[in-house]
């Protein structure tokens, strides 16, 4: 008789622990990948004699109960149609079960500018000055990274800013 009575409270304990295993890995897990939305305001923050600083914002929406991490390291930005660079971001830490907002930065030395292609690029700065815009698009891939999981959002943004004299 104890040796059934310890053989039952062994079965119930694999049970038990099966039940809770089941549990955890179901109620934490990331039942949908985050909504990507859009890329939003795009703006140029800074122009001046050495740099330009253009910034934008990804919007996304996480329903999951756990977060995780963003790199936006793979986003390019093309100022008239000449790439400028990458987008200098840390990583981005994502909440859990909410809407959030990624800043995606860049700084362009106008030395750098200049030296990319300096027939056709100062034509076309003239042009863009006359006409007062730039025509800036940020394109490249934004990843999601949680819990071993890695999803990747193609992104392609182009608008034409008004610059203000």
């Amino acid at each position: 008789m104890l040796f059934e009575d310890t053989y039952n409270t062994q079965k119930m304990m694999k049970k038990f622990t099966i039940l809770l295993l089941i549990l955890l890995t179901t109620s934490c897990a990331i039942k949908k990948k985050p909504e990507f939305i859009k890329i939003d305001g795009i703006e140029l923050v800074e122009a001046n004699s050495r740099t330009l600083t253009l910034k934008a914002e990804a919007l996304f929406n996480n329903p999951n109960v756990v977060g995780g991490r963003l790199n936006t390291e793979g986003v390019n930005v093309f100022v008239n149609d000449m790439l400028m660079g990458v987008v200098s971001a840390e990583e981005f830490k994502v909440p859990a079960k909410n809407s959030f907002k990624v800043p995606l930065q860049i700084k362009i030395n106008t030395k750098d500018l200049l030296s990319k292609d300096p027939n056709g690029l100062l034509g076309g700065l003239l042009n863009s000055v006359l006409n007062r815009s730039l025509t800036v698009k940020y394109e490249g891939v934004i990843e999601f990274k949680a819990m071993g999981f890695t999803y990747r959002y193609p992104i392609s943004k182009t608008e034409i800013l008004k610059i203000k004299l």
